[in-house]
């Protein structure tokens, strides 16, 4: 599996954790059930789900500066998702490039977001490198 539905399998997991109250772990391993082919890059898939939700303040506070006219209350889930994944690796993962980071956001975006999502995804994402 490569690492962009490896990244695909992180956003969706991180978007059934917000829904439901069952222990992260417990869910992982439904999820590894469901999608066995994750083991293939289990340690990349690991990285991005914790790390998401262990430095999920922090990384809202980095790009909540260029969300133009919104609120993170107010910003669909999908695309929160979708940054924070982004900011994650642009910060920590030193392997992907920061502009694949990107890209991959807008893919993601096209795919799971509303019609502007991949666009604005594409903005903040920007001015936030911009900043850094």
């Amino acid at each position: 599996m490569s690492r962009i539905e490896t990244r695909e399998h992180a956003m969706e997991l991180l978007f059934q954790i917000g829904f439901r109250n069952d222990p992260i772990i417990d869910q992982i391993d439904l999820f590894r059930e469901i999608y066995p082919e994750i083991i293939e890059d289990e340690a990349y898939f690991l990285d991005i789900v914790y790390g998401v939700i262990n430095s999920r303040e922090d990384l809202d506070a980095r790009f909540v500066p260029f969300l133009k006219r919104w609120k993170l209350e107010r910003l669909p889930v999908t695309d929160r998702i979708i940054l924070e994944i982004a900011v994650y690796e642009i910060l920590t993962v030193e392997d992907i490039p920061t502009s694949v980071s990107i890209n991959e956001a807008v893919k993601l975006a096209k795919k799971y977001g509303t019609d502007s999502s991949s666009s604005y995804i594409n903005g903040v994402l920007s001015n936030f490198v911009k900043s850094i």
